[in-house]
């Protein structure tokens, strides 16, 4: 799932459950639940799309977004909302791990998965394009939940 979608999983959590000691730990496996689902992948080897300027692009769009979330919730300051920042980076913080595997794919170097970059990708068990479907509806869902704290 997009880096983005984590993201807003977080802060929507981080908004609702308002306590850190809950909210925190939900937001981080709240990034298992959401790559368990169906999502955006390539058909294509991962080295491949790794190198390729149309996820370096996605990449950049998904940070974008990321930080847009943030300083939304920075200005507008709903109820909850420093933690709702803090929850948006632990939904999405999982994904550091595939950090090592994109550098070493931009030096044309191979990549042996850990442990936890094994356990990865085996729940992401569907990660095509018609994926982008769920994204969608996952992304539009999160706008709409967020906007209703946002204007409370």
């Amino acid at each position: 799932m997009t880096a983005t979608n984590h993201a807003m999983t977080g802060a929507i959590i981080g908004l609702s459950v308002g306590e850190p000691l809950l909210a925190l730990p939900a937001a981080f496996l709240s990034h298992f639940v959401c790559d368990a689902l169906p999502h955006f992948g390539v058909d294509r080897p991962n080295y491949v799309w790794l190198r390729s300027n149309a996820f370096k692009r996605m990449l950049v769009v998904d940070a974008f977004l990321c930080i847009v979330l943030v300083v939304i919730l920075l200005l507008t300051r709903p109820h909850h909302w420093l933690l709702a920042c803090f929850c948006a980076f632990l939904a999405t913080s999982p994904d550091l791990v595939w950090i090592n595997h994109f550098r070493l794919a931009q030096a044309n170097k191979p990549w042996h998965p850990n442990l936890f970059s094994r356990f990865a990708a085996i729940i992401q068990w569907f990660e095509h394009p018609i994926g982008m479907v769920v994204e969608g509806t996952w992304f539009i869902s999160g706008i709409l939940i967020l906007s209703i704290y946002i204007h409370h």
